[in-house]
């Protein structure tokens, strides 16, 4: 079902009538300090690759809802319900207090409800603002009144050469075409979104990666929202999430941190895909409508190219490609060797207390999956998603009490596969307490699930988390988790059944306006199979990973903005002993007269190896997720200039500089860069209309 061209015909005939008559104030945040911040906090100390590049896709959603912030006076619980350090209950309170005192004429009314405390109502003015109360009953003109739109230019140019674009004899390529990259170094992408009150969305993307001959990927998509019975229509490229995730994720979500605010978060529904992440998302339609008060029912259909590495003999996939990246001749010969169909619905019910959900989801490919554990370091892969067709179903439910939340969902797939996933959170006074159970068997397959778990699918793993937030004092908050995990079956890399426990304790502290502290300390223990080479089975060796984190924030003025960063950690195994990390990292900010922006970061750093890399976040383009890995020995900076020009145009420009001071080249294979130290320089334009 090819629905793209349609979409672009559709809302570029009507783009240029929204626009041009467009009225609408400027609300997009003009710096993003107070979003950096937030972020830096949300962030957990320590984590790998996987959860590092969850991470990426959530800050970007969530960076998107920053540079377009709610209407008080114009959104429904659905719209505030994205924000995830709001409880479910607060979301109600905010939701029914605009109801009753609307217009609202600035955020600082937000001060009246009783649910939200001071982090809270400070966190609301990035996201929130008191804007224009729409008519009730919407009409044409309402639309090209209150719509707007912008679009984004960006390019990336790296200063230096992978090997992948060096210069090679003709003999050798024709020897070895894989040796280099098929297109150009520079990173292209255009992001467009027109918006007009909550009733309106559309917008598209495109994106060339480094290497990619030409635009590699594009998206579209076109969101209607309450119009009479129907509640929201999806055309394109779309994102959905009903129960809590077993059966259906595309949409990100958070990690164990915000689980103490976001614990109760059920059947988001229907959401647009205006990312770059170039998988995990649905292609065709789908829509929901409101039956009555209590009951709703939704449906979608999507049909879209799946990239794949084919079996020798052309009869299966042994493995799905998600990475979007087709750099060279091998990984262009992975994209679209498959056509993946789902479709599926869910119906539920709201009454005043309970909630249920009813969710089915059948996934078919037009190639058989046929993951390869022929030997004993892949037989981890048995249980892995085998054939063309998958069914899943699950029941969710919520239920609401005056001090308690219970909320859960349980799910079975076609071959017998069981997961279930229970949630309890209570209030005692300024006490929250969040406790949560799973349990996803091995056989358990859900091809588009995502939801609470250690690993990337809900599969394979049991355990218990338990969470406490306290605000001590109106400037100060302490918060903390305790994760135990069980994995039954085998995984990458262990070769038994194995345990793991995470825990993390953060204490955030006002003590002025000027100034926030924070304190983070995560303890991480997984067991791996040893290093040591044997004969018989391979013995576990249990890793243990130590991370701690201090940050301070000083603003003296709206000019100045200083913070500055330590970490460290130390990573234990029984087997190769300790290694050590740690960064320090020095931030300043300085802006004038609204129109320009000066940001730097330099950060020194010191790591064993690779498992003792340390995540960083730096200032970024907008749209984007600026965390780094930084591993070995060296120096680290940036420099970031945001200008405002006429014509609601903005101008950015960065540059990141990174120097080892103990190695000669930077990266492997491809990507290798044959000297110690990298340059790259970003440019984005932005225009507002």
């Amino acid at each position: 079902m090819c629905v793209k061209p349609l979409i672009f015909s559709i809302f570029f005939c009507s783009v240029c009538c929204l626009t041009v008559q467009a009225q609408r104030a400027d609300v997009v945040p003009e710096q993003r300090e107070g979003f950096d911040a937030f972020v830096e906090l949300l962030c957990d100390v320590a984590g790998d690759d996987a959860e590092a590049e969850w991470e990426s896709e959530q800050m970007e959603d969530l960076y998107e809802l920053y540079c377009h912030p709610l209407n008080l006076n114009d959104l429904d619980e659905a719209q505030l319900s994205q924000l995830p350090f709001l409880t479910q209950v607060q979301v109600g309170d905010i939701v029914d207090y605009a109801e009753r005192h609307r217009p609202l004429l600035s955020t600082g009314e937000l001060m009246s409800i009783a649910s939200l405390g001071y982090a809270e109502r400070r966190l609301l003015q990035l996201f929130t603002y008191a804007g224009e109360m729409p008519a009730k009953r919407l009409t044409l003109n309402d639309l090209l009144r209150y719509s707007h739109s912008d679009l984004t230019l960006r390019a990336d140019v790296p200063l230096y050469t992978r090997m992948g674009f060096a210069d090679y004899p003709a003999s050798t390529l024709a020897a070895h075409p894989n040796k280099v990259y098929r297109g150009s170094q520079p990173y292209l992408s255009a992001r467009y979104r027109l918006e007009s009150t909550k009733h309106l969305e559309a917008g598209f993307q495109l994106e060339k990666d480094p290497g990619e001959s030409g635009v590699d990927y594009w998206a579209a998509y076109a969101l209607v929202r309450h119009i009479g019975p129907l509640d929201v229509l999806a055309v394109g490229d779309y994102r959905l999430m009903f129960g809590h995730g077993l059966v259906v994720n595309t949409a990100s979500g958070f990690g164990k941190m915000m689980m103490l605010s976001n614990v109760e978060r059920m059947d988001r529904g229907i959401r647009r895909h205006s990312s770059m992440q170039e998988s995990g998302y649905m292609s065709g339609a789908a829509a929901t409508l409101n039956l009555s008060s209590r009951w709703r029912v939704s449906a979608f259909f999507s049909q879209r190219r799946a990239d794949g590495t084919l079996l020798t003999d052309g009869s299966g996939v042994s493995s799905l490609k998600t990475d979007g990246l087709h750099r060279t001749f091998l990984e262009d010969s992975k994209k679209g060797n498959l056509t993946k169909t789902d479709w599926g619905g869910n119906l539920s019910w709201q009454g005043r207390r309970l909630r249920l959900s009813a969710t089915a989801v059948h996934t078919r490919f037009s190639l058989p999956l046929r993951p390869q554990h022929s030997t004993p370091t892949t037989l981890y892969r048995l249980y892995n998603a085998a054939g063309t067709d998958f069914t899943a179903m699950s029941l969710a439910y919520r239920y609401v009490a005056q001090r308690f939340l219970l909320s859960g969902e349980t799910a079975t797939t076609a071959d017998g596969g069981i997961a279930t996933l229970n949630m309890l959170q209570t209030e005692l006074g300024t006490h929250r307490l969040t406790l949560v159970q799973r349990y996803y068997s091995a056989d358990f397959v859900s091809i588009n699930g995502k939801t609470f778990s250690a690993n990337s699918r809900p599969q394979n793993e049991s355990g218990i988390y338990a969470g406490w937030r306290h605000a001590l004092s109106r400037r100060l908050t302490a918060e903390a988790y305790a994760d135990f995990m069980y994995f039954p079956w085998l995984k990458y890399q262990v070769s038994q059944s194995s345990y793991g426990f995470e825990g993390m304790a953060q204490v955030t502290y006002a003590p002025s306006e000027p100034h926030l502290l924070s304190l983070s300390y995560r303890l991480r223990t997984r067991e791996l199979n040893s290093e040591q080479e044997g004969t018989g089975p391979v013995p576990l060796q249990q890793q243990t990973q130590h991370t701690a984190r201090l940050f301070h924030v000083y603003e003296p003025s709206a000019v100045w903005r200083l913070k500055s960063t330590l970490q460290a950690t130390l990573v234990r195994r029984d087997d190769t002993g300790s290694r050590v990390g740690w960064a320090w990292s020095e931030s300043l900010s300085w802006r004038r007269l609204q129109w320009l922006q000066l940001s730097a970061v330099l950060t020194w750093f010191h790591t064993s190896d690779y498992a003792t890399r340390l995540y960083t976040y730096e200032p970024s383009l907008f749209y984007t997720f600026g965390m780094s890995a930084l591993y070995d020995h060296g120096l680290r900076g940036v420099l970031l200039a945001q200008v405002r020009l006429p014509y609601r145009l903005d101008l950015l420009a960065r540059v990141g500089w990174t120097n080892y001071f103990r190695r000669t080249t930077i990266g492997t294979a491809l990507d290798q860069i044959p000297q110690s130290h990298r340059e790259d320089l970003q440019v984005q334009v932005r225009w507002r209309f």
